[in-house]
């Protein structure tokens, strides 16, 4: 990701664009037709901000038409990735994924978000569920950077490399 992506997540962030709108012109822009057109040099300016006007909600138009003037359109998913994460930090949200092997309870699932939240002093915790039978057993959280592994693939592969070591 890039300082310049970053700039645009945060313009757009100070823009108090209606969630609905960013998410909506997100959906959009996942057209591969019409992010090639919005990028390519050959087509006139005035043409591009014709097709932004056509398309996309008044609010959002102006932001589209300078990031597409200052040639930087074909990296609008990285922006729009670091909107959603300006947006949780205001919220004070963090996102977490779960990686298990037989879903968790509702109640294990809420313990889970109570630890990420009192570890990170966040509000809430927007977690994501990924099944995985690679585990063998128990599960896998990973906040950030940072991987809790409470596998039995994980606690497999520690106890080789520590017979491997001696």
């Amino acid at each position: 990701m890039t300082q310049r992506a970053m700039n645009y997540a945060k313009v757009l962030f100070i823009l108090n664009i209606p969630d609905e709108i960013v998410n909506d012109t997100k959906c959009i822009l996942k057209n591969r037709e019409l992010l090639d057109a919005l990028s390519n040099p050959s087509i006139k300016k005035n043409e591009k901000h014709a097709v932004i006007d056509t398309i996309f909600d008044k609010e959002i138009r102006s932001f589209l038409k300078i990031v597409c003037d200052n040639n930087f359109i074909d990296t609008v998913g990285q922006i729009f990735y670091m909107y959603e994460g300006i947006v949780l930090e205001s919220k004070k949200i963090i996102k977490a994924t779960l990686a298990y092997v037989i879903k968790p309870a509702d109640n294990q699932i809420k313990k889970i978000k109570e630890f990420v939240s009192n570890k990170y002093n966040k509000t809430g915790v927007l977690l994501e569920l990924k099944e995985d039978a690679s585990l063998i057993g128990g599960f896998i959280l990973t906040v950030d950077d940072i991987e809790y592994d409470k596998s039995i693939k994980g606690t497999l592969s520690s106890l080789h490399k520590t017979l491997v070591w001696r």
